[in-house]
């Protein structure tokens, strides 16, 4: 008679909020990116200058959010097992290299609501 136990997660069902910031912060960034090459010489230095520190903050924030991550996918991973009879596997967690992640982060939140219904 064995039993299966579940381990205890702290915020159940949420995880996956910070994996879906990681390519809505690359879209800000691209986003920042583009205005500020295709306007910088029509709004001048000052303007162009704040866009450019702009993109450097939410650079930052993506690296910052690459490397949590992982503990992120850990958890909603474990959640998602349990959920449905979908077990995501660990080359999910590639997903704190730069610039991959997005693809990673993209095609697990996809695969994600495919099996359990959110986000």
């Amino acid at each position: 008679m064995a039993t299966k136990q579940s381990r205890k997660v702290l915020f159940p069902g949420s995880w996956w909020v910070p994996i879906l910031s990681i390519p809505i912060s690359f879209l800000l960034w691209l986003s920042v990116t583009f205005l500020n090459t295709a306007f910088a010489q029509h709004v001048g230095l000052q303007v162009s200058g704040y866009l450019s520190e702009t993109a450097s903050v939410l650079t930052v924030v993506n690296y910052a959010l690459s490397l949590f991550a992982p503990f992120a996918l850990y958890y909603d991973r474990t959640y998602v097992s349990e959920k449905s009879k979908w077990t995501p596997t660990l080359l999910y967690l590639f997903i704190f290299v730069p610039l991959l992640n997005v693809l990673i982060a993209t095609f697990y939140l996809a695969r994600r609501h495919r099996f359990v219904g959110t986000p």
